[in-house]
């Protein structure tokens, strides 16, 4: 599903224009995103955890020359998925 279908699915399930159902989705993922960015984190309860961890520095190199170089501390978004959507996307693996 794509942020197309996402806003039709909401439009259709809860009887609200395409546009609107779009503002609302837009709205949603910009917060998610505006506070991951500032150093906070958005919990939504049984579906996961947005937040953002700063990776180590650490050393690396430039494989066409083997030349040592240092790759900085980065800041990167991360999601942890909670326990029901853990839940609902477990599948039992067959043998």
């Amino acid at each position: 599903m794509n942020k197309t279908e996402l806003v039709e699915h909401i439009a259709d399930k809860h009887g609200i224009s395409k546009a609107k159902a779009e503002a609302i989705v837009t709205s949603v993922f910009s917060t998610i995103i505006d506070t991951v960015a500032t150093g906070g984190s958005v919990r939504l309860q049984n579906f996961g955890l947005f937040e953002a961890i700063i990776s180590k520095p650490r050393p690396g190199f430039l494989p066409h020359t083997g030349e040592k170089i240092a790759i900085p501390a980065v800041r990167r978004p991360r999601f942890t998925a909670g326990s029901e959507f853990k839940k609902k996307t477990a599948t039992e693996q067959q043998a």
